[in-house]
């Protein structure tokens, strides 16, 4: 029964570190250190592959190449299926509903399939923590890649021991001392104030986590036998499986992301956490187990690879369909949520748990499926379940290969705008036209000496008369304008005229008085991607304006470059802080930001409304901070945008030129009714 309980527990583990996982995704405010739980589960399968690989070696004899070659075949095959699965399934999907889809993931997809997901994320320098256009259903298969990673490397590490003939103790500390090298790679791989994915896709500083599990199997005996005696070894352990569940618990709703101590500290703090409540469960401690135990967490922990393999899958699916779900990100949680319980049960109990049994589909006895087909041909029993679900998975089959052949790794229309936005907003002496444009430009050229020749109308428009135009001149020559304003128009009425030419809608939506204040205010942009793309507008709408953008911004890093520019004095009075779309914001950040800025500078942050799933911790941050700061304003953007899904780009993230123009005009009117009166007279 104790043994049992002990089982258990080690699901219910499980069970909460893939509650943890997915908690992050979808509620990041709320649980900003979900992530550190993928740590616990490196940590539980070092410690079971030890303890598994010593019970088909034993110390000090031969090795047993067999066995272990039999175990690890074993190991492979449970990540292996259900992957395989995994990925059969949303290939097909994909194939048959949106195949324009696999023309931009095909590395996601093989890479999975052969488990150096993560290997392929640093080599292409992808980030696990920014949320770009460009999401894929796979960027979670890195975790199965470190998985079989680390076990192929430990089985080397154990072998080489086995030939030393060590004993179990001087083993757990050859072990110790391989985690202790594995957390000082992560001190000098990370770099602060930079994206951290190298070492969060790193095979060389993730290993820590399986490592530190496998210590801890080599070392709980050599504990058990110092306290076989002892009257006080069950308050012992009780206290360490306190103390470690406790940390864990602060560090998973304390730490996030974007702390620079997450790598420095907490990630190697987590794995000594996790390991001291392994070997609380191992010895039995009631403190963790009677809780660990408990049948919902039991039977979550049971399932946790299913949930774990079809979640963010599922999340990136409702996320596309944002603007159609009413741009709620609580109906996208709620419907990943229920959708993600029912999906992983059916998985677990049909694909992971063996519950079907599929021919060639659901293990590597391929000698045992080939008799099975054998015995059904010679009896000639064909009207039976699995030989119609063999059909069916050979279909599958089929699709999949099909739709692999399919794929691609083009890149996708939204990434191509981003890239001709960023052409644009550099300096460019030459007028040299985007190099994936030429053709189209030559094509219209031909077609403008066919309307110049023919009076056609391809490229050049037909003239007609503007009846918004002709309703603002009927405006502007009412009696109603008061001599003020009528002055006011006369005197710039060039600039005016720019407006309308450049951007109609700044023109239309702002007041004479608000459209000259957008031309004199002082003003610095500074953001992510979404306010390097704005740079035009800037040049057009803020002429007393600079700007500051660069891809994939993130707050760990903007206060660095936000203090650089402060310091060589290139921002203006009034800055506009365009951040939040690649990653979630805190509040220790923004205070820092907010400290850089100073206070007599005025700070106007835009909120968001990209498909994003931290949506609700950026908007929250901003508006806790502008109440915070006399000297900070909320630019409430998303508000301003809703119902207006055309503002969006096709990632849904960036703005389109239409939506440039609004976000100026959110900006501008958010200025001229935050700003002193006296101020605004003075740029008047």
């Amino acid at each position: 029964m104790r043994q049992k309980k002990r089982v258990q527990s080690f699901d219910g583990l499980k069970g909460l570190a893939i509650m943890a996982v997915v908690a992050y995704h979808l509620f990041p405010s709320i649980i900003p250190g979900g992530f550190f739980m993928v740590n616990t589960f490196l940590v539980i399968g070092g410690f079971f592959f030890a303890r598994n690989i010593e019970k088909v070696q034993p110390v000090k004899a031969s090795i047993q190449w067999k066995a272990i070659g039999k175990y690890l075949l074993h190991t492979i095959e449970r990540l292996f299926i259900p992957l395989l699965w995994l990925l059969l399934f949303i290939v097909v999907g994909l194939y048959i509903l949106y195949p324009t889809e696999l023309r931009h993931i095909q590395s996601d997809i093989f890479s999975g399939l052969f488990f150096v997901n993560n290997i392929y994320q640093i080599v292409t320098d992808q980030s696990y923590f920014v949320q770009m256009s460009d999401a894929s259903p796979f960027t979670h298969l890195w975790y199965n890649a470190i998985h079989l990673q680390s076990v192929l490397i430990a089985t080397g590490i154990i072998l080489l021991l086995q030939r030393l003939k060590l004993s179990i103790p001087s083993k757990g500390i050859i072990w110790l001392f391989i985690v202790l090298l594995s957390h000082v790679a992560i001190l000098f791989l990370y770099t602060p104030g930079e994206d951290p994915t190298r070492v969060y896709y790193g095979i060389e500083t993730r290993f820590a986590s399986f490592a530190i599990g496998v210590a801890a199997a080599y070392i709980t005996p050599t504990i058990l036998n110092l306290f076989y005696n002892s009257r006080i070894k069950l308050f012992v352990y009780n206290l360490i499986a306190i103390l470690s569940a406790g940390g864990m618990i602060w560090i998973v709703f304390t730490q996030s992301d974007q702390n620079e101590a997450t790598y420095l500290l907490w990630m190697s703090v987590f794995n000594v956490l996790s390991m001291l409540l392994v070997f609380s469960i191992t010895v039995g401690a009631p403190t963790v187990t009677s809780w660990l135990s408990l049948k919902p967490l039991h039977l979550i922990g049971k399932r946790s690879y299913s949930y774990y393999l079809w979640y963010y899958p599922i999340i990136v699916f409702y996320l596309a369909f944002y603007r159609e779900l009413g741009e709620n990100i609580t109906v996208v949680n709620v419907l990943s949520l229920i959708t993600l319980a029912i999906v992983g049960e059916v998985f677990y109990r049909i694909i992971e748990s063996g519950g079907v049994r599929i021919w060639f589909g659901s293990s590597f006895n391929f000698k045992e499926d080939a008799e099975d087909i054998g015995h059904m041909i010679d009896q000639r029993k064909f009207f039976q379940p699995k030989l119609f679900i063999f059909i069916a998975y050979v279909a599958l089959m089929v699709l999949f290969v099909r739709g692999l052949i399919y794929s691609a790794d083009n890149k996708r229309v939204s990434l191509f705008e981003l890239e001709y936005q960023a052409f644009q907003t550099k300096p460019n002496l030459l007028n040299t036209a985007y190099p994936l444009s030429e053709p189209i430009i030559q094509v219209e050229e031909d077609l403008d000496q066919v309307d110049d020749t023919f009076e056609t109308v391809f490229v050049n428009e037909l003239e007609v008369e503007d009846p918004v135009e002709t309703l603002q001149n009927i405006y502007f020559e009412q009696e109603t304008l008061s001599a003020e304003l009528q002055e006011l128009i006369a005197e710039n009425q060039e600039v005016f005229d720019e407006f309308e030419d450049l951007n109609p809608i700044v023109f239309d939506e702002l007041t004479p008085q608000e459209l000259l204040f957008a031309t004199e205010v002082p003003v610095t942009f500074f953001g992510d991607s979404i306010a390097l793309h704005f740079t035009p507008k800037v040049d057009e709408i803020f002429w007393n304006g600079n700007i500051y953008g660069q891809g994939s911004l993130q707050l760990w890093d903007a206060n660095d470059n936000l203090r650089d520019m402060v310091r060589d004095g290139e921002v203006q009075e009034n800055l506009v802080v365009v951040l939040g779309t690649n990653a979630g914001l805190d509040q220790e950040g923004m205070d820092e930001l907010m400290s850089i800025a100073g206070e007599e500078r005025n700070v106007f942050f835009v909120n968001t409304n990209s498909r994003v799933m931290h949506i609700q911790n950026v908007n929250d941050t901003i508006k806790d901070t502008a109440e915070k700061y006399p000297n900070a304003y909320e630019v409430d953007w998303y508000s301003y945008q809703q119902g207006n899904p055309d503002w969006y780009t096709e990632d849904e993230v960036h703005h389109t030129p239409k939506g440039m123009e609004h976000f100026a005009v959110i900006v501008t009117q958010t200025m001229f009714e935050h700003l002193p009166e006296e101020t605004i007279e003075e740029i008047e």
